[in-house]
């Protein structure tokens, strides 16, 4: 047999068996745990093979961002492909439903209430890019409001409507004095200020609004005949960054607002009333938001040029110096073909082997996560040859075909496989690893669903619905610069009864 790498074989007695699957696996796992069974001194075939993968990039489309953990803003070049990213957000406004806490000003309509100011804040725990370099964002109505009936996904661009304020400057450290006055610089939230002592024709139009309602709380529809929806983007000059606003209970907007006191003494005092943006709870009833992000390969160099627009192409990670790539946000995914599946295959159909554990390797090349960092986890789909993640139908409805791993929810159904890095005494390991125990047997025993996947691809963007007991889904823009050709399927296997 031409087996890919090293082969190790282990025909013993039970004392020997134990003793050289300890040595394999360079740890104190119980061999009963790996499925290597030990019935009484029965001799046992077992062999361990590292299986080789090719690996390449691809480009998907149609990720998944709507209320997701984060929405992202900004605009940079990618140094390693070349594309060009562009992110906006996009999110409902909401008035608030607390009348005590947020009084509208026409409560105190006899008290003649003004405008001060109104101010974005955001909170925000991810910069992409440059934290020091010059950026300015721009707030747009939207031209309509977004359709509870719509999926938004990242290529989802709806029409502005006017500007409330273009290319407002952001300080994202700010530098404080702290009672040694030695400077410190911290990440704070941002602030964008709409409208001032002179306000603006938006500003205007919506204290007019709150200023004429009739009733304690404002109206989703009352509101949406001044302010439709919000679309925070990029403004000109911002070439280097991206943030990634988080969910935070600060990100609001406020409106100051000023009366007439009663006594005289002060002669006025401040009110505020806050609008909503971000879905801080993961409540169906509060805004929804996503990001839309266009990444731009159509200026990019060979080889990724050829990516731009064609879902089907891929660029083989000998071309980038056994290097592939896989980012949330932007669709960059790394493709694997595993060839040692079929080879398994066939020589489960030959000699009825059992498969004790398969694990998937996946090591990151070192020094590559300066800009973006690398993913928490990664996640396997079943594909087709060209790139198109594969489909199962449940009744009427169809989902994605994800790699199950060996975890499973409170109803004992199997999860997706998750690839993620052990933790070590200096950190997290440079490996993503998972067990693929339970697939790779289904898969050599001719099990799995029709059709049988050509490729898989390692992504991690988690592209399903929202479970019961989840409140979002990540979002970000974090990468994984893989060594590719150090991806190995490790599979331990037996051959019962062999003599």
């Amino acid at each position: 047999m031409n087996w890919p790498t090293r082969l190790l074989n282990m025909r013993t007695s039970t004392a020997l068996l134990l003793a050289s699957a300890l040595f394999s696996l360079g740890s104190c796992e119980d061999p009963n745990e790996l499925g290597l069974d030990l019935p009484g001194s029965a001799s046992v075939d077992t062999k361990y093979e590292d299986f080789p993968v090719t690996a390449s990039t691809i480009h998907q489309d149609s990720v998944p961002t709507l209320r997701r953990t984060r929405f992202l803003v900004g605009r940079l070049t990618d140094a390693n492909t070349g594309a060009t990213l562009e992110a906006r957000a996009y999110s409902e406004v909401q008035p608030s439903l607390n009348a005590t806490s947020d009084p509208l000003p026409s409560k105190f309509a006899a008290q003649n209430p003004r405008l001060d100011s109104i101010v974005l804040t955001g909170g925000f725990d991810r910069v992409y890019g440059s934290a020091t370099q010059p950026v300015r964002l721009s707030l747009y109505d939207l031209d309509k409001p977004l359709d509870e009936r719509t999926t938004y996904n990242a290529a989802s661009r709806p029409a502005l409507g006017q500007a409330i304020v273009e290319n407002a400057p952001v300080s994202l450290n700010r530098i404080i004095r702290n009672k040694a006055n030695t400077a410190d610089s911290l990440q704070l939230p941002l602030r964008i200020l709409i409208s001032g002592p002179q306000p603006t024709a938006f500003a205007t139009s919506l204290f007019d609004l709150m200023k004429a309602t009739t009733t304690e709380t404002l109206s989703q529809q009352e509101l949406q005949r001044v302010w439709r929806g919000l679309a925070i983007i990029p403004g000109a000059g911002t070439e280097r960054t991206v943030i990634g606003f988080d969910r935070s209970v600060i990100s609001q907007i406020l409106v100051y607002y000023r009366v007439n006191t009663t006594s005289g003494t002060p002669a006025t005092e401040q009110k505020i009333y806050r609008f909503s943006y971000v879905n801080s709870s993961g409540a169906v009833f509060e805004p929804r938001f996503f990001t839309g992000i266009q990444y731009d390969l159509s200026g990019a160099g060979a080889p990724f040029s050829s990516l731009n627009n064609n879902r089907a192409a891929e660029v083989p990670a000998s071309l980038l110096n056994n290097t592939s790539y896989t980012q949330d946000g932007t669709g960059l995914a790394t493709k694997l073909l595993i060839p040692g599946l079929e080879q398994l295959r066939a020589l489960q159909q030959r000699e009825n082997i059992i498969v004790n554990r398969a694990e998937l390797i996946v090591p990151l090349k070192s020094g590559t996560n300066l800009v973006y960092p690398a993913p928490t986890s990664l996640y396997l789909y079943e594909a087709n040859a060209r790139n198109q993640v594969l489909k199962t139908t449940t009744g009427a409805s169809q989902s994605l075909r994800f790699v199950l791993g060996e975890n499973a929810n409170a109803q004992g159904q199997r999860l997706e496989a998750q690839l993620n890095r052990q933790s070590t005494a200096t950190g997290p390991s440079n490996n993503y690893t998972t067990l693929l125990t339970t697939y790779v047997q289904t898969y050599v025993t001719n099990q799995l669903p029709t059709p049988y996947p050509a490729a898989f691809i390692l992504s991690p963007t988690l592209r399903r619905e929202l479970r019961s007991n989840e409140t979002s889904l990540p979002l970000s823009l974090d990468r994984a610069t893989i060594d590719a050709s150090n991806i190995r399927l490790r599979v331990y296997y037996s051959k019962p009864g062999a003599q």
